[in-house]
């Protein structure tokens, strides 16, 4: 009796799954969902950082980014992920449809989650490089903090800039999170 019910139950969930997302597919600006699913390709698939290392070259995503800030390793399944950082990101690629499924007006912020996943990944971006560059001073200091050690400690972080490159995937991640930030100014202009 109890596998007839969870059939049924099932039933039941399919259809009304099947016809909220043909509601749903109805009511969402085309363009919006482009530009989400974009962003999602632009941050998941797509190289954002390439570091080029002892000859080799790593390439990272901007989710790979955010499980980095988050602490963990590229390996989500060996690591902690991304953590927190995996909620901003979902609702990063969610928000811009909001909008369009939702009436209230508070939705209309949803345009905006795009370009503050890129402003908190940007600041986690920022307090690395700050703990980097006083690591390099703290060896530096180590070292016996005269001329020669703190000149070394600028070339390793020099070098490191240098082995860096900004992918296709940075840009038009980017590139989406502000034509969002424009377009959620627009329409909150529209119907102010």
């Amino acid at each position: 009796m109890q596998g007839k019910e969870a059939r049924d139950v099932l039933t039941q969930a399919k259809i009304h799954g099947a016809r909220w997302a043909a509601t749903a597919a109805q009511r969402v600006n085309r363009g919006d969902a482009a530009g989400a699913l974009l962003f999602l390709l632009a941050t998941t698939v797509l190289s954002v950082i390439t570091v080029r290392i002892m000859g080799a070259n790593a390439s990272l995503s901007f989710y790979d980014l955010l499980r980095l800030q988050n602490g963990g390793n590229l390996q989500g399944s060996q690591g902690t992920g991304a953590g927190i950082y995996a909620l901003l990101w979902l609702l990063a690629v969610v928000g811009p449809l909001l909008p369009s499924l939702l009436p209230r007006r508070a939705a209309r912020l949803g345009y905006f989650l795009p370009i503050a996943l890129w402003g908190i990944a940007l600041a986690g971006i920022v307090s690395q490089v700050r703990e980097l560059t006083n690591a390099t001073r703290q060896f530096a200091g180590f070292m016996g903090n005269s001329r020669a050690s703190r000149n070394m400690a600028g070339d390793m972080v020099s070098s490191l800039w240098s082995s860096l490159s900004f992918g296709f995937g940075f840009y038009l991640s980017l590139a989406i999170a502000v034509a969002f930030t424009v377009r959620g100014i627009a329409v909150l202009r529209q119907r102010a």
